[in-house]
């Protein structure tokens, strides 16, 4: 019984590691994403590492409907997310003056009314990221602090549901953003012995007393 567990742990450690996808939602393949605050596109749960999000929203022309997408996703238990990262931002009018909107809040909705109870928010596009350039950091630019109200946040966000909006009033974009995950770090073996002589040190000299 022993052998065969074993013989089945390493047959699951031998696989390649490429044969795991990351998860995607295309709007030209998976279909539109919501532009409803309160009924975001449910995602699920989050994979480990790039998870990419590619679609159109905006105003064409800035007099059409107004196509705002919203999602809802989860970040499993033992993971952070550790990135937001801007793949592609284009304008339909290929102005490089565009400045979009994007909020982030926690739970399954979001108020598209009231930003005071966002985790944050912030204005992202050309104007960034210098011109369309890739990989820029979004996440950041919600860390640093919400433009127009919100509760704020620090670093990583851990494990969790939360919703993301984002929209453009003037103009229709084609975008292309990451969410990253990543696990929890763990301490280092020596980090976690130090740890357990100081609890037991501590243990001892509170017996002392």
């Amino acid at each position: 019984m022993l052998v065969s567990r074993l013989l089945a742990l390493l047959a699951a450690l031998a696989l390649p590691l490429g044969s795991v996808q990351a998860l995607t939602w295309d709007e030209t393949i998976d279909g539109e994403l919501s532009g409803d605050g309160n009924a975001p596109t449910l995602i699920g749960t989050l994979d480990s590492g790039v998870n990419l999000f590619s679609g159109t929203m905006g105003s064409l022309g800035g007099t059409g409907p107004l196509d705002a997408d919203v999602w809802n996703f989860t970040i499993a238990a033992g993971y952070y997310l550790t990135g937001i990262n801007l793949v592609d931002y284009s304008a339909q009018s290929g102005s490089p003056s565009n400045a979009s909107f994007m909020a982030i809040a926690n739970g399954g909705s979001i108020n598209m009314s009231d930003p005071s109870n966002h985790l944050s928010n912030a204005l992202w596009g050309y104007g960034q990221d210098g011109f369309g350039n890739t990989y820029v950091d979004l996440l950041a630019l919600l860390d640093a602090g919400p433009d127009f109200g919100g509760i704020g946040f620090d670093g990583p966000l851990p494990s969790g549901n939360y919703t993301f909006w984002i929209q453009e009033g003037s103009d229709q974009i084609n975008y292309g953003i990451e969410f990253v995950t990543s696990p929890v770090p763990v301490p280092e073996p020596g980090s976690l012995l130090l740890l357990g002589v100081a609890g037991l040190w501590s243990l001892r000299r509170r017996r002392l007393r």
